[in-house]
């Protein structure tokens, strides 16, 4: 996307974070495994995490864009979060979700 609207870069990114939640959130569905909250909690919890490490990249302005997270989300690069955790949406699926099989 070749764009310089900062506003209009910011909900790109918020559209592509919440496809790759969708598309997980699809993927464990049919490995059995049904969410115990309601879907737009997930959303919303990948959506924190997103905010929450483009505020501590310290680079501003502090846009989403600018979260390195997204990296991880979006490559599947490895990093590892202050938790250990290295895959923010598997992570936060696992923790809202039961296994039906």
């Amino acid at each position: 996307m070749c764009c310089d609207d900062p506003d209009r870069i910011e909900i790109q990114v918020i559209v592509d974070v919440l496809d790759a939640v969708e598309a997980r959130l699809r993927e464990w569905e049919g490995w059995g495994w049904r969410l115990a909250v309601p879907r737009v909690r997930v959303y919303a919890a990948v959506l924190h995490a997103v905010i929450v490490s483009a505020r501590a990249s310290h680079r501003l302005p502090a846009t989403l864009d600018r979260a390195d997270i997204l990296d991880v989300i979006f490559d599947g690069a490895e990093s590892a979060g202050r938790d250990g955790s290295g895959r923010p949406i598997e992570d936060i699926i696992r923790r809202h979700t039961v296994n039906l099989n």
